[in-house]
């Protein structure tokens, strides 16, 4: 019984320490990084790992043509019923052309800002090619994970260093529980 609470212990260390280096970073965009559009989008949406905070100017979407002008005209707005799901209108008449998406986010569960970049191009005689949609599996019960491409990564962060870390971290708390557990129930026997 001890091992199995000391499994159970481990297990709920390591959930907790993977959750605990999350940050609110999009989960799904549309349209998606690397995509090729045949039409121009009316909208950039994205959907964070997190609840984003409702603080004024902490959320947004800026979408930026080839040249580095900013073409997104107003600010990016948080669903009223999905605090996850960011998003900002682009104007009418875009023109041809391969866009940034530059995204920053303020995290409602643990505080933490988080930015980023995702990538389109908009070319009416291109095949068209919807991206990578899906930008992180759930923890919980997604399927295999893609690696991002160098594009997404956020600038001034390492890809994957906060996993990796809250990986070792949940690994030594399940070794660590799991040996307290053979330990205790040896004295017990």
């Amino acid at each position: 019984m001890r091992l199995a609470a000391a499994l159970f212990a481990g297990l709920l260390g390591l959930v907790w320490a993977t959750a605990a280096f999350a940050h609110a970073e999009p989960s799904r965009a549309r349209p998606g990084d690397g995509a090729v559009l045949n039409e121009p989008p009316t909208d950039v949406v994205l959907v964070m790992t997190q609840e984003m905070a409702r603080q004024a100017g902490a959320n947004d979407i800026k979408v930026f043509d080839a040249a580095g002008n900013e073409v997104t005209r107003e600010p990016a707005v948080i669903d009223p019923n999905d605090r996850r799901r960011l998003s900002v209108a682009l104007p009418a008449g875009l023109a041809p052309g391969d866009y940034v998406v530059r995204w920053t986010t303020l995290s409602a569960e643990d505080g933490d800002t988080a930015s980023g970049e995702l990538r389109f191009r908009y070319d009416p005689a291109a095949a068209p090619n919807p991206g990578r949609e899906v930008l992180q599996e759930s923890l919980l019960g997604g399927g295999p994970t893609q690696a991002p491409p160098a594009a997404a990564v956020p600038r001034g962060e390492a890809s994957g260093t906060g996993w990796v870390l809250a990986a070792a971290v949940g690994a030594t708390m399940l070794i660590v529980g799991v040996g307290a557990g053979v330990v205790f129930s040896r004295r017990g026997e």
